[in-house]
């Protein structure tokens, strides 16, 4: 009778090659999605950062807009160089030139032309646009701000995204009286 022996194997010798194939897919897996929540991240402060400043200086706007058209010599032909000068947003909104003064056309898009002049106590015209001032905020708008997204996304020397995308955000508000 011949004796057949079990041979009982070590179960750890299994568990590392394992757990190196385990870390060869995981690793690169949460490298990406935390790659990706920082970008996520970085666009939601961008648009939030230039939604808030387009907001706060078309307010502005709208509210010394009769003032500065008088200080112009009851003119809004230095329309686009209206721009308040402490609106800022940190890493976001860092200069002037980020900014576009502008109103709503009556096909509802934004055009750089100044609104029309009101009369003292007249309000806008018409909810179309006309007679409504509208500001424009880009980011990074030529203004030595990394673009974004910053590091761009490659793979093996291939854009997978745009490397030069701009956040911008529009707000108009209507010309105080």
């Amino acid at each position: 009778m011949k004796l057949v022996r079990k041979v009982r194997r070590n179960s750890r010798g299994a568990q590392i090659p394992e757990f190196a194939a385990a870390i060869v897919l995981v690793v690169p897996l949460f490298l990406c999605i935390v790659y990706l929540s920082y970008e996520i991240a970085m666009y939601m402060y961008l648009k939030s950062g230039v939604d808030a400043a387009a907001k706060t200086h078309a307010r502005w706007l709208a509210i010394n807009y009769n003032f500065l058209a008088q200080q112009n010599g009851n003119s809004n032909a230095n329309y686009a160089n209206w721009k308040n000068s402490s609106i800022r947003v940190a890493n976001c909104v860092v200069a002037n030139s980020q900014f576009t003064n502008g109103t709503i056309d009556s096909a509802g898009k934004f055009v750089t032309t100044a609104p029309a002049l009101l009369l003292a106590g007249q309000c806008s015209p018409t909810p179309s646009g006309k007679g409504v001032v509208a500001v424009k905020v880009v980011y990074p708008g030529a203004t030595g701000l990394p673009s974004w997204p910053n590091p761009p996304l490659k793979f093996f020397g291939a854009s997978l995204i745009p490397t030069n995308m701009t956040v911008a955000g529009i707000y108009c508000a209507d010309i105080e009286p």
